[in-house]
């Protein structure tokens, strides 16, 4: 009786000294970043934490970035020291006052647009892909210099709700053949189409020495798109190799000088005037575009492009509404 009464209380005193849960290399490895962030905004003496979508390599926000930020905010917040304002009231904020990229020459307006969500730090986070999982870096930076207040690094395994994210996006996509979408391309000259949007040249009036190029762009996304490009280098070239390019002050407004913003599935109408180089004579053109958002640096082309007959031109683009936030 007295050693089974012994053996009863030794199992005893061994469950009391098990934890109660055992945390998994995900939840251990995510809290040790959160108590990084959370160490570096004590140390700066700031409360309230705007925390931004994580970037990949290429500084690009992806759905792995979105989970990250998502679930670091989380796991601030049990932490129980930080308040962390809504990820999507941030991201709503940075786009009305025209914040691209938290960089010291948009101080001005990252400064405004901390004050509307009324955010100390703006957290900002990107990620590399390892065999052994992700290797992401935390950053804090001040809302009123974008000079960094300290950064913290860490791996998060490939393991826990993240390896469900990423074997969900690995599956391959449920391909829908429409027939007739397949067969019948956009109305217009050409058109180009990327994961984010649909661009088509619609039509080219050439007058004198300028060609206006009428395009409509539509959101083919279920977000928000801001879609910009480099003046510099998006042009028309025609076929005896003139480039015939944009200037300053026959665009101030629109696709390549502020951008346009697009609600999911919108589509609007832009239009560009190009500018003849000396003795150019050509009628039929490649249109060369240089896109700096959503996706950076990257180019295409659109050929065999005709022009219409000269006469009334399609509205000047200082007719043309700015695009609505």
């Amino acid at each position: 009786m007295n050693r089974l009464l012994l053996t009863i209380l030794l199992a005893i005193t061994t469950l009391w000294a098990l934890p109660a849960h055992a945390a998994s290399p995900y939840e251990e490895s995510l809290k040790q970043l959160a108590e990084g962030v959370v160490s570096n905004a004590v140390k700066a003496k700031r409360e309230r934490l705007a925390v931004l979508d994580f970037t990949d390599a290429k500084g690009t926000v992806t759905a792995i970035g979105q989970f990250l930020a998502e679930e670091l905010s989380t796991q601030i917040l049990v932490a129980g020291e930080l308040k962390v304002i809504d990820r999507t009231m941030v991201s709503s904020t940075l786009r009305k006052f025209q914040v691209t990229r938290l960089e010291p020459a948009q101080a001005k307006a990252v400064k405004r647009a901390a004050k509307a969500v009324r955010a100390d730090v703006f957290v900002i986070g990107g990620y590399l892909e390892s065999p052994d999982g992700f290797r992401v870096t935390v950053k804090l930076l001040s809302p009123g210099t974008v000079q960094s207040l300290g950064a913290t690094r860490g791996t998060i395994p490939k393991s826990g709700p993240l390896g469900e994210l990423i074997k969900e996006a690995n599956k391959p996509p449920v391909v829908k053949i429409d027939t007739a979408a397949k067969s019948v391309p956009p109305p217009g000259l050409g058109f180009h189409r990327n994961e984010y949007y649909q661009l088509v040249v619609t039509a080219l009036h050439k007058r004198d020495t300028q060609i206006t190029a009428d395009l409509t762009i539509e959101n083919i996304t279920s977000r928000d798109v801001k879609v910009l490009c480099l003046p510099q280098n998006t042009m028309l070239e025609d076929d005896h190799g003139a480039q015939w390019k944009l200037e300053a002050e026959t665009n101030r407004e629109g696709l390549c000088m502020r951008g346009i913003e697009l609600s999911p599935r919108e589509k609007d109408r832009v239009v560009l005037t190009f500018s003849a180089p000396p003795d150019a004579e050509g009628n039929q053109f490649i249109f060369r575009y240089h896109e700096r958002a959503p996706r950076r640096d990257a180019r295409f082309s659109i050929g065999g492009l005709k022009v219409e007959s000269a006469g009334a031109s399609p509205t000047t683009p200082d007719a043309v509404p700015p695009p609505s936030n």
